[in-house]
């Protein structure tokens, strides 16, 4: 049996988008079709943020601490929130990492000395995504204890988000392989809803079945495979 040996296989904006549209029953007619589909598309991938972690937005960020300072950011255009972390001393013999813990923010508002210094243990996410003067947005991540060195960086893993699909239509969309099924069936169903007149009630019924089947599909495989164990804590009385 002949294959091919390439495992190479991807569609760029401009082909998801015709495929899109003829799950839907048409052909893509004016400037104006790719337009809507690709505004759809970059709100799609902005929904999927919000329905829960997904693998493959989950990245390694460094952020270099200052020494004396409470805060830190991470800009808010690009990262959702910080799901874990842990400090590094660059200063060490081999570079080590400690954990640091995450707490709420009502829980950083009771510590009643925020100025201690010392290696940060816990940090706190204020995603109210604070305007700077030049314009950029950013979360603010309080630290605790506050650096005492220069040579500190908090390592984290950040959940971030896709990246824009522009009008560059030859670029492919910032999703592994494995999502394609799911975001062609969810660009069909939004061209759909957009397009109530040419779209019946029953066919859009039948597209949304088709996205979450995919998007469940999608999900199911988006895991993690390392081993997980549950071992109860077992007391003396």
């Amino acid at each position: 049996m002949a294959t091919s040996g390439t495992h190479t296989f991807s569609l760029d904006t401009a082909e998801i988008i015709q495929e899109a549209y003829e799950r839907v029953g048409f052909d893509v007619k004016s400037g104006y079709d790719l337009v809507t589909a690709r505004r759809s598309l970059n709100l799609i991938l902005t929904k999927w943020v919000n329905e829960g972690v997904n693998l493959f937005t989950i990245t390694s960020h460094i952020i270099n601490l200052t020494k004396d300072s409470t805060t830190t950011t991470v800009a808010a255009g690009q990262f959702l929130d910080i799901l874990d972390a842990s400090v590094r001393d660059t200063n060490s013999n081999p570079v080590s990492d400690v954990n640091c813990e995450r707490i709420s923010l009502s829980e950083y508002l009771n510590y009643p000395t925020k100025t201690t210094k010392g290696k940060p243990v816990q940090f706190a996410v204020e995603r109210n995504s604070q305007f700077k003067a030049a314009g950029s947005n950013t979360h603010t991540i309080y630290l605790w204890p506050v650096p005492d060195q220069t040579y500190y960086q908090l390592n984290t893993w950040a959940i971030r988000y896709p990246q824009d699909v522009t009008d560059a239509y030859t670029e492919n969309p910032d999703i592994p392989r494995r999502y394609l099924p799911a975001l062609i069936s969810a660009l069909a169903v939004e061209l759909a809803n957009k397009n109530p007149a040419k779209v019946d009630g029953a066919r859009r019924a039948e597209l949304k079945a088709m996205y979450e089947q995919e998007w469940q599909y999608a999900k199911e495989e988006d895991r993690e495979r390392a081993s997980f164990y549950i071992r109860p804590k077992i007391r003396g009385y």
